[in-house]
């Protein structure tokens, strides 16, 4: 089936979101190892978990790209990690219009995603 235009800008916004963290959590790592920060204010272990959400993100947009049923459920699973992280920038700044702003895009993915014509091409349901 061929890709539909929205899964295409869906896995570049991936790919690059991916990129985009795994080179924060590399700066936030090599930061500690290697510049300025001290050791033991657990930069170092949030710097990797930051890159390796990083390959999530990667790993959803390859599979949206090529169309892998994983990638449906990929695309759901970092929709959900954003509606989480919207709701720790809501008690972390305790901006409201920030925080609702930050879950636009999660919601707005999860609708796209389970449209009838999007899960066809990920070949979960029929046309």
């Amino acid at each position: 089936m061929k890709r539909p235009f929205g899964i295409t800008i869906l896995a570049i916004i991936f790919g690059a979101a991916g990129l985009s963290y795994m080179m924060l959590g590399f700066q936030m790592t090599t930061a500690v190892t290697f510049g300025p920060l001290q050791a033991g204010q657990g930069t170092w272990i949030w710097g990797w978990l930051i890159v390796l959400t990083g390959l999530a993100f990667w790993t959803a947009g390859l599979a949206a790209w090529r169309l892998q049923p994983f990638g449906w459920m990929l695309g759901h699973i970092v929709a959900i990690i954003g509606i989480l992280e919207a709701i720790f920038a809501l008690l972390g700044t305790g901006n409201l219009s920030y925080a609702l702003a930050s879950t636009a895009f999660p919601f707005l993915l999860l609708w796209y995603l389970n449209r009838p014509s999007v899960k066809a091409a990920f070949g979960l349901a029929d046309a």
